[in-house]
């Protein structure tokens, strides 16, 4: 696997931190549309779906059977509510997450960036983002219940799986072996980059929360409109981190050939490959004798 164009060699916490924000502000608006788009509909099928289905108030001084009127209304209209925003939000978060991915790995890569093209391939890849974002949950929500620790090292292992599936088409199994193979060994940069990255986008839900605050009604649908400028930055991290790690594991130019020479005065056992003096007459792992 050769070295990507963008991206050739590993780079520090700071370097991801630059590129990302680089790519991100390259293209800011066909990732905020994206994600506009993507907020705009669910803010409004939450707003509609927030009158359709209103949650009941318990009266006051309550009798215990208006509490159980109460408490039949609000899970039946809750159950409504949850479903019609969680479907909603489940398709089409997926395909601008997994858009994102795809575009920002075209720009790495120096290749042409069109929105189309990538939405049409996150949707064609939305099933299986399901599949491995389930498996991943479920992994990754034991290892929470196991005392924490086991779950943030799994989330770390498996932290750029979604890339390995879309840039290499890995599969499932494949993209959770990938996860590890290019995060191994850098266990401490991996958490340490996702923690400055969770602060950021926490800092801008901050405020984004309280601008839309006063909106009363419509804070839903300001807020989702708001933290679509911010929403790209964690795919577009776990691309450019991706081919990061690419690029540090990838053998260097003519690493392959250089490995197959012997070191100067020095040969192979033909027998059994094990590296000789050349001045050395029986071989000392397997008793051949050697060539003149």
């Amino acid at each position: 696997m050769t070295p990507d164009e963008g991206i050739t060699r590993e780079l520090s916490l700071g370097e991801v931190v630059s590129k990302t924000f680089s790519l991100c502000r390259r293209n800011f608006v066909k990732y905020s549309a994206l994600f506009l788009a993507v907020e705009v509909v669910i803010g409004l099928v939450s707003v509609w779906a927030y009158g359709a289905f209103p949650l009941p108030t318990l009266p006051v001084n309550a009798t215990s059977q208006d509490v159980a009127n109460w408490a039949s209304g609000f899970f039946a209209s809750l159950i409504y509510l949850v479903g019609v925003v969680g479907i909603v939000s489940l398709v089409f978060g997926t395909i601008a997450f997994g858009s994102t991915i795809k575009m920002a790995s075209e720009e790495v890569e120096n290749k042409s960036v069109e929105l189309g093209a990538a939405v049409r391939f996150a949707a064609s890849k939305m099933l299986w983002m399901w599949v491995l974002g389930i498996i991943l949950g479920i992994v990754i929500g034991l290892g929470f219940i196991a005392l924490i620790v086991p779950g943030i090292i799994l989330a770390i292992m498996f932290s750029v799986s979604f890339q390995a599936l879309l840039i290499e088409n890995a599969g499932i199994g494949g993209s959770l072996g990938r996860s590890r193979e290019l995060v191994g060994h850098r266990w401490l940069k991996t958490f340490a980059v996702f923690l400055v990255f969770a602060i950021i986008v926490g800092i801008a839900a901050t405020i984004v929360s309280v601008i839309s605050a006063p909106f009363g009604y419509w804070s839903q649908l300001v807020s989702s409109v708001l933290s679509s400028f911010y929403q790209p930055i964690i795919p577009v991290a776990t691309t450019v981190y991706f081919y990061s790690n690419r690029a540090r594991i990838a053998p260097s130019p003519g690493s392959s050939v250089s490995a197959l020479m012997p070191a100067p005065g020095m040969k192979f056992c033909p027998n059994c490959g094990t590296q000789l003096s050349a001045a050395t007459t029986f071989c000392s792992n397997c008793g051949a004798k050697q060539p003149v």
